[in-house]
């Protein structure tokens, strides 16, 4: 029994020093993580978004991917974004932060997003861009190596940095979003530069760019009471893709729930209210839906959202709410 359990941490070890060495000597895999949520978070995805309530947002997210797996992934979110007028052209800008955690590996990104709202009778069209910086960190030291005749600290292998690395690289975006009481859709490619941020003097970590596009339409109800939400989210890296369709059904703007699908991923369960005016809270549980439901517990994901008018109507003083999709 000691000589099996001594040959499955030896097999562990072997594991994370192969993705650790295939990582680190030329990274280049899908960067960006998740939300099930989407399309409450759609900047995240296309910073030609920014503006489309025609209020102030300001919003948080948290993903915790694959409960009970240890150095599984973790998402935090924060933006914050807003419309403005130049005399008689329309704009929105904001500012994204990122955190993505993923094994050995932090990917910091902070952005400044804007876009050019024309704006029609028929709807909203966004021409939008973001720019800013990448902060890729690999904690090296935090790899655990088992003692055998095979591995010693004497012998340590290259291929696994010993130390914490980081590097900075450029980022920068384009996107097209359009909108209306209806339905919305958009399309972006995040990462252009291709950056190639340097870890150190060894190491090295390749972004690829990612092509989205989603959509979504809004079915209100006869009594008015309530609306249908379906949408869909399609991402890739040109290497890999994934595919997400979602239905949400809206109570009076104040309760929704619905299900969501990540293709061969997991089934999503989201719940969501306002709880005052302009603060929201939502939440996801994703089941996974592959064998995969035998190692983890399922992926939980929160976010919180307030939205609000920077200036009062002049005619009853109060805020005024824009309720979209």
């Amino acid at each position: 029994m000691e000589h099996r359990g001594i040959h499955d941490r030896l097999l562990r070890t072997l594991m994370v020093v192969i993705m650790a060495g295939m990582a680190l000597s030329e990274m280049s895999a899908q960067f960006d993580g998740r939300f099930s949520q989407y399309m409450h978070m759609k900047t995240f995805y296309n910073p030609a978004a920014v503006g489309e309530q025609q209020l102030m947002r300001v919003y948080g997210a948290q993903r915790l991917d694959w409960i009970g797996i240890k150095n599984a992934p973790r998402t935090t979110l924060f933006t914050a974004n807003t419309p403005f007028k130049v005399k008689k052209t329309e704009h929105a800008a904001g500012l994204q932060f990122v955190n993505d955690m993923f094994g050995i590996f932090s990917n910091q990104q902070i952005n400044l997003q804007y876009a050019y709202r024309f704006v029609f009778e028929y709807g909203t069209l966004h021409v939008g861009a973001n720019i800013g910086v990448i902060n890729i960190i690999c904690y090296g030291d935090s790899v655990k190596m088992v003692e055998s005749e095979y591995h010693s600290e004497a012998n340590a292998d290259p291929a696994v940095p010993t130390g914490t690395q980081s590097g900075v690289g450029f980022d920068m975006g384009l996107g097209v979003y359009f909108h209306n009481d209806h339905w919305y859709s958009g399309v972006s490619v995040l990462h252009i530069p291709g950056t190639r941020v340097r870890l150190g003097d060894r190491y090295g970590f390749s972004i690829r760019q990612m092509l989205s596009a989603m959509g979504g339409y809004n079915f209100t109800f006869a009594d008015g009471l309530y609306r249908l939400q379906p949408s869909a989210i399609f991402y890739t890296d040109f290497a890999s893709w994934q595919i997400q369709l979602s239905a949400l059904l809206r109570y009076r703007d104040k309760f929704w729930g619905g299900l969501a699908y990540s293709y061969q991923n997991a089934v999503s369960i989201i719940l969501g209210a306002e709880i005052i005016s302009g603060l929201e809270l939502g939440y996801c549980y994703d089941i996974p839906a592959s064998d995969f439901i035998r190692e983890t517990h399922g992926s939980h994901e929160i976010f919180l959202s307030y939205e609000f008018n920077l200036f009062v109507n002049k005619k009853d003083g109060k805020h005024k709410s824009i309720r979209l999709l």
